[in-house]
Protein backbone atom coordinates (compact mmCIF):
# COMPACT_ATOMS: atom_id res chain seq x y z
CA UNK A 1 0.00 0.00 0.00
CA UNK A 2 2.93 2.55 0.89
CA UNK A 3 4.19 1.77 -2.86
CA UNK A 4 1.05 2.85 -4.75
CA UNK A 5 0.86 5.51 -2.73
CA UNK A 6 4.64 6.47 -3.32
CA UNK A 7 4.02 5.51 -6.87
CA UNK A 8 0.77 7.65 -7.30
CA UNK A 9 2.38 10.75 -5.33
CA UNK A 10 5.35 10.88 -7.60
CA UNK A 11 2.76 10.49 -10.82
CA UNK A 12 0.71 13.28 -9.63
CA UNK A 13 3.64 15.55 -8.90
CA UNK A 14 4.95 14.61 -12.46
CA UNK A 15 2.11 15.56 -13.86
CA UNK A 16 1.74 18.94 -12.23
CA UNK A 17 5.01 20.01 -13.85
CA UNK A 18 4.28 18.92 -17.41
CA UNK A 19 1.23 21.24 -16.78
CA UNK A 20 2.43 23.82 -15.30
CA UNK A 21 5.24 24.80 -17.94
CA UNK A 22 4.44 26.67 -20.59
CA UNK A 23 4.51 25.54 -24.18
CA UNK A 24 7.12 27.06 -25.65
CA UNK A 25 6.50 30.76 -24.89
CA UNK A 26 9.55 31.96 -25.85
CA UNK A 27 9.76 31.91 -29.68
CA UNK A 28 7.98 31.64 -32.92
CA UNK A 29 8.71 28.75 -35.36
CA UNK A 30 7.69 28.44 -38.75
CA UNK A 31 7.67 30.42 -41.23
CA UNK A 32 5.99 34.03 -41.92
CA UNK A 33 5.71 35.13 -45.52
CA UNK A 34 4.26 38.56 -46.86
CA UNK A 35 4.31 40.21 -50.31
CA UNK A 36 6.61 43.61 -50.15
CA UNK A 37 4.04 46.11 -50.89
CA UNK A 38 6.60 47.97 -52.37
CA UNK A 39 7.59 45.93 -54.84
CA UNK A 40 4.94 42.77 -54.94
CA UNK A 41 7.84 40.18 -54.58
CA UNK A 42 7.10 37.74 -51.79
CA UNK A 43 9.44 37.63 -48.94
CA UNK A 44 10.04 35.60 -45.77
CA UNK A 45 11.17 36.19 -42.09
CA UNK A 46 14.00 34.33 -40.41
CA UNK A 47 12.41 32.12 -37.55
CA UNK A 48 12.57 31.04 -34.70
CA UNK A 49 12.69 34.67 -32.91
CA UNK A 50 12.09 35.62 -29.47
CA UNK A 51 8.03 36.58 -28.87
CA UNK A 52 7.99 40.31 -28.43
CA UNK A 53 9.99 40.93 -30.54
CA UNK A 54 9.37 44.53 -32.68
CA UNK A 55 11.06 42.75 -36.01
CA UNK A 56 11.19 45.25 -39.25
CA UNK A 57 9.19 44.49 -42.40
CA UNK A 58 10.99 45.46 -45.18
CA UNK A 59 9.30 46.94 -47.78
CA UNK A 60 5.95 47.23 -45.62
CA UNK A 61 3.49 44.28 -46.17
CA UNK A 62 0.48 44.76 -48.84
CA UNK A 63 -0.24 40.82 -47.15
CA UNK A 64 1.08 38.33 -44.58
CA UNK A 65 1.03 34.41 -44.62
CA UNK A 66 1.87 33.39 -40.59
CA UNK A 67 2.59 30.10 -41.30
CA UNK A 68 4.27 29.93 -37.45
CA UNK A 69 2.70 28.49 -34.23
CA UNK A 70 2.34 32.11 -32.59
CA UNK A 71 -0.20 34.79 -33.39
CA UNK A 72 1.50 38.17 -35.00
CA UNK A 73 0.28 41.85 -34.49
CA UNK A 74 1.37 44.18 -37.25
CA UNK A 75 2.59 47.46 -36.58
CA UNK A 76 3.51 50.88 -38.65
CA UNK A 77 6.19 52.28 -36.86
CA UNK A 78 9.53 50.89 -34.82
CA UNK A 79 8.28 50.94 -31.07
CA UNK A 80 5.39 48.27 -32.25
CA UNK A 81 2.76 50.79 -30.88
CA UNK A 82 0.86 52.08 -33.69
CA UNK A 83 -1.28 48.85 -34.39
CA UNK A 84 -2.36 47.89 -38.70
CA UNK A 85 -3.32 44.07 -38.20
CA UNK A 86 -3.21 40.91 -36.48
CA UNK A 87 -2.23 37.73 -38.43
CA UNK A 88 -3.41 35.03 -36.24
CA UNK A 89 -1.44 31.47 -36.05
CA UNK A 90 -2.11 29.15 -39.93
CA UNK A 91 -3.94 32.34 -41.14
CA UNK A 92 -3.64 35.14 -43.85
CA UNK A 93 -4.51 38.72 -43.77
CA UNK A 94 -4.43 41.44 -46.61
CA UNK A 95 -3.54 45.39 -45.50
CA UNK A 96 -3.76 48.61 -47.20
CA UNK A 97 -1.55 51.92 -47.09
CA UNK A 98 -0.32 52.53 -44.49
CA UNK A 99 1.17 49.27 -44.85
CA UNK A 100 2.52 47.67 -41.48
CA UNK A 101 6.38 47.78 -41.76
CA UNK A 102 7.00 46.06 -38.38
CA UNK A 103 6.06 42.84 -36.59
CA UNK A 104 5.63 41.37 -33.20
CA UNK A 105 5.06 37.63 -32.16
CA UNK A 106 3.53 36.51 -29.19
Amino acid sequence: MARLRTWALGALATTLVVVSVPPSANAASGTFFYTRADNGMETTLNIPTPNGACLAISGGARNAHNDTDTDASMYTNSNCTVFAGFVGSRNFETFSAPFPTFVKFG
